[in-house]
Order: structure tokens, then sequence, then C-alpha cells
């Protein structure tokens, strides 16, 4: 396997990821109720989500470089 092909795959698997987050927050989403009632948890997934969405957008760049 060549690295376009595991960006690629790292990709795909964080885009499934950050759609469904995106889908949740679409659907009225209460981070409060989401998390129980706990911020802790609610601010780990807003860390873990944007940590997500960066690695991503680093993953396009890279392999916009690659391909050219």
């Amino acid at each position: 396997m060549d690295i376009v092909e595991v960006l690629r795959n790292k990709i795909d698997v964080l885009q499934e990821y950050i759609d469904d987050i995106n889908k949740d927050i679409e659907e009225d989403y209460n981070p409060e109720e989401w998390a129980g009632g706990n911020f802790d948890d609610c601010y780990e997934m807003g860390c873990s989500h944007g940590r997500r969405f960066g690695r991503m957008t680093a993953y396009h760049e890279i392999l916009a470089l690659l391909e050219n």
C-alpha cells in the first residue's frame, strides 16, 4: 500500500467520524444532554472533533502535494 492510498483511507475514516458528529449537531444538538450533564465529556468531544478535523485537513493538503 502506497502513502497516497494510506492517506485516502485515513481521510475516509476521519470523514465518516466528522459526518456523524455534524449530523448530530444539525439535529437540535444539545451538548449537555449528549454528555449526560458532564461538562468534561462535552469539552473532550469538542476537542476530539477539532483534532480529527485538523488532522483530516492536513491529510488533504499532503495528499494534494503528492498527487501533483
